[in-house]
């Protein structure tokens, strides 16, 4: 696979192109294969409907808590005043 793919530098993507062509390995040629994917890669990342239905199905981080959620690159969320022994 090329490395200027689009599914090459995104996993999910990759993994939604191989669960949706899985049914057809072993049944359809290699260059059928080749070119599904080719068509499922382009109309998830270059058509505006395919790339807002990927990313509505993309997975999220998980909230911490009420209403926290981490971010990349982020530290722990800071604790709220007035709690814990000191507060």
């Amino acid at each position: 696979m090329p490395t200027d793919e689009p599914s090459a530098t995104d996993p999910y993507l990759d993994e939604v192109v191989e669960r949706t062509l899985a049914p057809y390995r072993g049944i359809a040629p290699r260059d059928v294969i080749e070119a599904m994917r080719e068509l499922l890669v382009e109309a998830l990342t270059e058509d505006e409907v395919g790339r807002d239905l990927l990313e509505r199905a993309r997975p999220r981080a998980a909230p911490l808590g009420s209403g926290v959620e981490a971010r990349d690159g982020a530290g722990e969320p800071r604790r709220k005043a007035g709690g814990g022994e000191d507060g």
